[in-house]
């Protein structure tokens, strides 16, 4: 049996430089096999400010931060939810080492400072001027030499079984992508002719500092999706989809879909879930000043400034100790492998909603049609141990201390489905198609008025005969 591989690059319905909020649309190939996995976005992108010379941008980390909504559409039924804050479920996982995004080469994992780990230069520190850099003040990659690209998605394109499909017993497949705010891009106060310095604390000095006299945007450019599809020199596959669908009259996909709920949480937070398999519920409890301009945050215990040195070689007698290398918070040593910078964006940084963290004990219980789960009230340790009992995949190499999960990493997982149901085809989770679950997230100690991000993952049902097609959530 002969097989066939090749690539295809596909456009954008859309043409041009896209700036946020905009809307990306792509047409996957019809009548092919296709690899859902092997989807890939590549694009270059750039960044600026309202206000050059007291305002300094940075892209946020991880290149999925620029995705807001995606949908599925399949001749023109939605497939796959078109849920919003699609990049906060993303790092919510990435928080707790439940993303399965391993490419670090073109998805820009880490917030820059001084200098591209991407291209191996440093950024200007000018506005405009002799020591401006081809990539400028802002971090910019406008070149195809330096492209970025998001390479691993949540839903369907990621979660499909089997994830090679026959494109040609579907209608037109079209992937939907809405843009992210400009809000998601770190924005510093810098004055014109310096570099961006290390933080002293989460929000003071360097590239902490909130900008105050712009605001940041980002633009997108030379966007392509490209895919992988096979070819087969055989009829197997054909009649073995013929002779299942003869069957049961369909073939069935099962996949991963979202539902999501946001709420400025006060004591008690209620939704709602109707699905055939509701398995896993996310819950992010996001910085309070996450939603507006903002610089980096640098992670706890990790590297803010105080400790210097020479920025070049020779006796003491003739260098002078000005360059900031920076210390780790916790242990001068870096304990936990804390001796090195790391920052996130504000918008993705997840905090403990309380006065006085370490301090205020907090408490945390979820209600589904009045019956607690668990039966007890969690404090965090306990929230954390349900959190990663509740996940099948998870990054087992990463460290990460618990003033770490408290401070920048709050994120809890609540599991409905069977232990492993990741690896399987399996429909375990809740049904609550006859009565939709009324739910409550309540919580006792927590600050009034947090952002509080939730969804709802299930897994759904793709059924697809002779390019018709049912989808059963």
């Amino acid at each position: 049996m002969g097989v066939s591989t090749s690539h295809f690059k596909i456009f954008p319905q859309n043409s041009g430089a896209q700036s946020a909020n905009k809307i990306l649309r792509f047409e996957l190939p019809s009548n092919t096999l296709l690899s859902l996995k092997s989807c890939r976005m590549m694009f270059n992108v750039t960044t600026t400010s309202s206000d050059t010379t007291t305002t300094v941008v940075r892209l946020p980390n991880d290149t999925r931060s620029f995705i807001d909504r995606m949908a599925i559409y399949m001749g023109g039924v939605l497939v796959q939810n078109s849920f919003s804050n699609y990049n906060v479920l993303v790092h919510a996982k990435k928080a707790l080492g439940a993303d399965r995004c391993t490419n670090t080469t073109l998805t820009h994992p880490e917030i820059c400072r001084e200098k591209s780990y991407h291209t191996g230069a440093a950024f200007g520190t000018t506005a405009t001027g002799a020591n401006t850099t081809s990539e400028g003040r802002h971090e910019s990659y406008d070149s195809l030499a330096n492209q970025l690209a998001i390479t691993d998605w949540e839903g369907f394109l990621s979660s499909a079984a089997p994830d090679i499909i026959d494109t040609g017993l579907f209608p037109q497949i079209t992937i939907e992508i809405t843009l992210a705010d400009n809000v998601i891009c770190p924005a510093m106060a810098c004055v014109d002719g310096t570099a961006v310095a290390l933080a002293t604390s989460s929000t003071a000095t360097g590239i902490a500092q909130v900008a105050t006299g712009g605001t940041p945007s980002y633009s997108m450019d030379n966007i392509t999706m490209q895919v992988e599809v096979l070819g087969m020199a055989s009829s197997v596959l054909d009649e073995v989809v013929a002779q299942r669908v003869s069957q049961v009259g369909y073939l069935a996909i099962p996949f991963k879909n979202y539902f999501s709920f946001s709420s400025s949480h006060s004591a008690t937070s209620r939704f709602n879930v109707n699905s055939a398999s509701w398995d896993r519920l996310w819950v992010a409890w996001r910085d309070a000043n996450g939603g507006a301009v903002s610089g980096a945050v640098p992670v706890s215990g990790y590297k803010l400034a105080g400790v210097y040195t020479s920025a070049t070689s020779g006796p003491a007698a003739s260098t002078s100790v000005t360059q900031d290398i920076g210390k780790p918070q916790y242990d001068v040593g870096g304990s936990l492998d804390t001796n090195k910078e790391k920052y996130v964006a504000r918008a993705f940084n997840f905090v403990e909603p309380v006065a006085t963290i370490g301090t205020t004990i907090s408490n945390y219980q979820l209600q589904i049609n009045s019956a607690n789960y668990p039966a007890y009230k969690l404090n965090v340790p306990e929230v954390y141990a349900l959190t990663m009992n509740s996940i099948d995949i998870y990054d087992k190499t990463r460290v990460m201390s618990l003033d770490q999960y408290r401070r920048n990493y709050f994120v809890a997982c609540y599991r409905f489905c069977l232990p492993g149901n990741e690896f399987s085809r399996m429909l375990s989770g809740l049904d609550t198609r006859a009565t939709s679950a009324q739910c409550a997230l309540v919580t006792e100690n927590v600050t009034t008025s947090t952002p509080c991000f939730i969804f709802a993952e299930v897994t759904s049902e793709l059924r697809v005969a002779n390019r018709a097609i049912e989808v059963v959530i």
